[in-house]
């Protein structure tokens, strides 16, 4: 029963988000404009634009492969599973722990790897140059950005004991860990930046540029099949800003509606507040400005886990 009560509750959040993810992709959409100068459209635009595409018939080049069709489909499912392995209804460790083996820091990170691999296979199996070159400028971001979020999750691992969220999660709340340690506090500023990067907003999107690739990868999927990519994109930013705040600002309710209600607000005012970033940040170049600042947020990493090292 118990088993079956915590896979309902996965479902359950992985369908809210779904639902309700792109109204906040709308009002970032709105503020953007504003910020603009310009009208904008309203809130609810983001359900028009997937609903008219998923209306519409799959087109795919001739040229491509059994990977480039069915690649919607598993970035859809790899970002809902990492979604559902985010600790937001069912975080409570001591009745939770029979699904600790999926809750888990590991688990995200294969499952965040399998993601951008897919996109990467994808991009190459389109037969678009364009798209090529945005696969490539995935797998070089992954160059810069999992070093960092490697250390960081380390030094969170090492102070809990453990690997598992839901654990983590209850250490964090409890005040066992938390900002009070020193390399916890500097882990979470090179986490943020890593959870900004990851969710492929100016200055780093780096993979669609539209004024250089035309969007890359997504400028080859049309009609249901780009539904369901944008869809699955705008799940993984809110996975991204989702594990950011389980790990860092866990806030404690025991109630799984309450806990919803809670984390989609939290993680829909980071999604809209990175418009400010997103509207007045230049893209960056992959060969200078983004190895520059990388290796700040790697000296910050390493930093945090040194301080753990030497006991701090």
């Amino acid at each position: 029963m118990q088993t079956i009560q915590t896979i309902f509750l996965m479902i359950f959040q992985v369908a809210v988000i779904v639902l309700v993810a792109p109204l906040f992709d709308g009002m970032a959409r709105k503020l953007r404009a504003k910020l603009q100068s310009k009208q904008g459209s309203d809130f609810f635009q983001t359900y028009r634009d997937i609903i008219k595409l998923f209306k519409r018939g799959r087109t795919v080049p001739a040229c491509s492969h059994w990977v480039f069709r069915w690649a919607p489909f598993f970035l859809f499912a790899t970002s809902a599973a990492i979604l559902a392995a985010i600790p937001i209804t069912y975080s409570d460790p001591t009745t939770d722990k029979i699904f600790g083996a999926y809750s888990d820091i590991f688990v995200i990170l294969y499952l965040g790897a399998l993601l951008r691999f897919v996109f990467g296979a994808a991009s190459i199996d389109s037969g678009n140059p364009f798209a090529a070159t945005g696969g490539g400028r995935e797998q070089m971001l992954a160059v810069f950005v999992e070093p960092v979020m490697m250390m960081c999750l380390i030094v969170v691992m090492m102070a809990a004991g453990t690997s598992n969220l839901v654990e983590i999660q209850g250490m964090v709340r409890s005040g066992q860990i938390g900002y009070q340690i020193p390399s916890f506090a500097i882990a979470s500023i090179a986490f943020l930046w890593c959870m900004y990067v990851e969710t492929g907003r100016k200055p780093f999107d780096l993979a669609e540029a539209e004024q250089e690739l035309q969007e890359g990868l997504l400028g080859e999927y049309a009609g249901s099949d780009l539904g369901l990519v944008q869809a699955a994109l705008i799940l993984k930013q809110f996975a991204m800003i989702g594990l950011f705040l389980t790990i860092f600002e866990p806030w404690n309710f025991s109630n799984p509606f309450l806990a919803i209600i809670i984390f989609v607000l939290k993680t829909g005012v980071f999604y809209v507040a990175a418009v400010f970033i997103d509207n007045f940040g230049p893209r960056f170049r992959m060969t200078s400005s983004m190895r520059k600042i990388s290796c700040g947020a790697l000296a910050i990493a390493f930093a945090a886990l040194t301080l753990y090292v030497v006991g701090f």
